[in-house]
């Protein structure tokens, strides 16, 4: 295997969880908004349980991309380095 292509392999573990990442904040953060709308429409005040759920798990996601995509770019850095390219 070339270089290029062991590189490329070092990323796909950020690509894949990245995007599950994604993917799971743009649904939970779409069901907060959904959630609580309809609490709203309902008269409610407060954040419910169903929204609550999803605005935490979104977060979560949304925190758990930024992270992903920063070890990304370390990784990035890292094999720059040692590569020299």
């Amino acid at each position: 295997m070339s270089n290029d292509i062991e590189i490329w392999l070092l990323f796909a573990p950020f690509w894949i969880l990245g995007l599950g990442a994604a993917i799971g904040a743009i649904w939970h953060l779409v069901h907060f908004k959904i959630n609580h709308g309809r609490a709203q429409a309902a008269g409610h005040a407060h954040l419910v349980d169903a929204s609550r759920h999803h605005l935490r798990r979104g977060l979560i996601a949304v925190g758990a991309f930024v992270v992903l995509v920063l070890i990304g770019l370390g990784v990035a850095a890292a094999m720059g380095v040692l590569f020299g390219r």
